[in-house]
């Protein structure tokens, strides 16, 4: 073949190419919008099976995907405890079998009682780590998809709206929480919430619909954070109030959608009221993080964070990388240059300005109580009135980046969308590049320690009273959740990990557990020996390989060991040190 040839043929196959890429195009926009939106899910949970599921794929149930924290054996309890608990006839809300004797309220933890609900039998069949996995790996898709379908209600183009779900599902936010924090990446009703008001707002949507799928929506997001439905219903006051005041042409529609919103709202409080009443009851008096904790630095907006693929290889000075911690607050710069753009082009149109005020507002916010310039704090700023708000004081600033990237997700799709003539490419180019530098990187999937097999012997039925209150001692905090929950939970626990503990409950380290892996806490005998005493402890549960720090503690606070095997000694005061039924 000579050369002409070769490159006629490498032209013709170029051209088969794009014509076939045009030709896909095409048939993607013939498609009906209910189509439309499932080839967008399909593309989102394809990309998040990829990034997520792929690398532990062959042990779906025995490794984490993401990182492998202590939270996670807080949410794997979760998943088993809700539907345990209904399943026994007993609260859901309040556990006894947590910080016994005097027990637990929930309302304030993440215990997630909705996805607990929803994956109960697969957490019945495969583990509670199968679920939270699960939970995880569908968590982006879904947030992607129900921010493709506002997007694609305000712009009825496939292409810009796919690329807006991708700049909310696959963000900095989702990568940095896919640690495991359940509660935080199942954000989907959010984006679905605002879906909803759009179609009644535009009259494509019944009021009976509407009344109904709202307060499932409220519903869904009550039980899946509370922080967040908080922040939502906050913000999205905020955005309905300047939408009333601004938007004259659509004030009727408004108005009357606003009052179908507070039926769904009534009708969700009552399904809620004795959780809502929960969340009253046992608010904290103080703010359960401390706001100082939340110094942001204006470079967190543009610094890629390692949880990023871009933020993977980047290297950054010393002086940066105390920013790139949190990588919740990062937009990056290229979709600081779609805001840019958008407020160029768009700039004739009223909606223009409300959509990135919204988004000035509600990043300031984020930035928290505290800004540091430099060496300077800057000490007054807008998140210090949400640190002081009653029942919001103890939401985390950063993590109300996820309305300023819904927020930009629409602004995204509706620039690319107006795109027109010969540089109609720059803004395809620029909304691809915020896509690339804010898609997540690849995240260390360690395995999970094993839960030892004494939680499920016949040896633990033998040697532990059913309801007993035992002090259980891990190597890993917090492992002591799973142990509780793989046991049937046929034991208390006079301790756990449910993250910050509420004042009454807070009498030192001891109640925050003893173990190996993160904390070199080691107490007195005596100090020991008090504090079992004093929560009515009658058993230690000791895992062999935190043997080693804690044995001859327990020996020396007058405990003598009655059972070992499986992975775990039993101790008991020497005064009561026989097993049940043989003393």
């Amino acid at each position: 073949m000579s050369t002409t040839d070769l490159a006629d043929a490498t032209s013709a196959s170029a051209e088969d190419r794009i014509g076939t890429s045009r030709a896909l195009v095409a048939r993607a926009a013939d498609l009906r919008p209910a189509w439309k939106g499932l080839v967008a899910y399909l593309i989102y949970q394809a990309l998040a099976f990829r990034v997520w599921v792929v690398p532990i794929l062959p042990s779906f149930g025995e490794n984490h995907l993401g990182n492998a924290t202590q939270d996670s054996n807080f949410y794997q309890w979760s998943l088993s405890w809700t539907p345990w608990a209904i399943a026994h006839g007993l609260d859901p809300l309040s556990s006894k079998l947590l910080f016994a004797p005097a027990g637990l309220n929930l309302a304030w933890t993440a215990f997630v009682p909705g996805p607990a609900l929803v994956t109960s039998s697969i957490t019945a069949v495969f583990g509670p780590l199968a679920s939270r996995n699960l939970l995880l790996a569908v968590a982006p898709a879904l947030a992607a998809w129900a921010a493709y379908l506002v997007c694609h209600r305000l712009t009825h183009a496939f292409w810009a709206s796919l690329a807006g779900g991708c700049l909310f599902g696959f963000s900095a936010y989702m990568a940095t929480n896919m640690d495991g924090y359940i509660n935080l990446v199942l954000i989907f009703p959010i984006p679905l919430l605002v879906y909803l008001v759009v179609r009644s707002v535009e009259g494509s949507l019944g009021r009976v619909a509407f009344v109904v799928a709202f307060a499932a929506a409220l519903i869904g997001l009550f039980s899946i954070s509370t922080e967040l439905f908080g922040t939502a219903a906050l913000l999205g006051s905020l955005a309905y109030g300047g939408a009333l005041l601004f938007g004259s042409e659509l004030r009727r529609a408004l108005l009357r959608t606003g009052a179908l919103i507070l039926i769904a709202g009534g009708i969700a409080a009552l399904v809620l009221a004795p959780y809502v009443w929960a969340v009253v009851e046992h608010a904290p008096a103080d703010a359960v993080r401390q706001p100082e904790l939340a110094r942001a630095d204006l470079r967190a907006f543009i610094v890629p964070p390692p949880v990023t693929a871009v933020g993977e290889h980047v290297t950054i000075s010393p002086v940066t990388e105390s920013v790139r911690g949190n990588g919740e607050r990062y937009l990056g710069l290229a979709s600081v240059a779609v805001l840019v753009g958008f407020a160029i082009t768009e700039r004739r149109r009223r909606s223009t300005w409300l959509l990135l005020a919204f988004v000035v507002v509600v990043s300031a916010v984020a930035l928290g109580p505290t800004l540091r310039v430099g060496a300077a704090l800057v000490r007054w700023l807008p998140g210090r009135l949400l640190a002081r708000a009653p029942l919001l004081s103890s939401v985390a600033p950063p993590r109300l980046t996820v309305y300023s990237l819904l927020v930009l997700a629409v602004i995204a799709s509706l620039w690319l969308a107006r795109a027109r003539g010969r540089w109609a490419w720059i803004r395809w180019a620029i909304v691809l590049a915020a896509v690339v530098t804010s898609f997540p990187g690849g995240l260390a999937n360690p395995d999970q320690r094993p839960t030892p097999a004494f939680f499920s012997s016949v040896q633990m039925h033998d040697v532990i009273h059913p309801d007993e209150i035992v002090y259980a001692i891990p190597y890993t905090k917090g492992d002591e959740m799973r142990w509780q929950a793989a046991s049937g939970f046929w034991f208390r626990l006079a301790e756990g990990f449910v993250g910050p503990l509420p004042p009454e409950l807070d009498t030192g380290p001891i109640a925050h557990g003893l173990h190996v892996s993160t904390v070199s806490y080691l107490p007195t005998s005596y100090e020991f020996a008090t504090w079992i005493g004093e929560h009515g402890v009658t058993a230690v549960l000791l895992e062999d390989a935190a043997e080693k720090r804690y044995g001859d503690l327990l020996a020396s606070a007058g405990l003598v060991r009655v059972s070992e095997g499986d992975g775990i000694s039993v101790w008991r005061p020497a005064t009561s040190a026989a097993p049940p039924g043989l003393g």
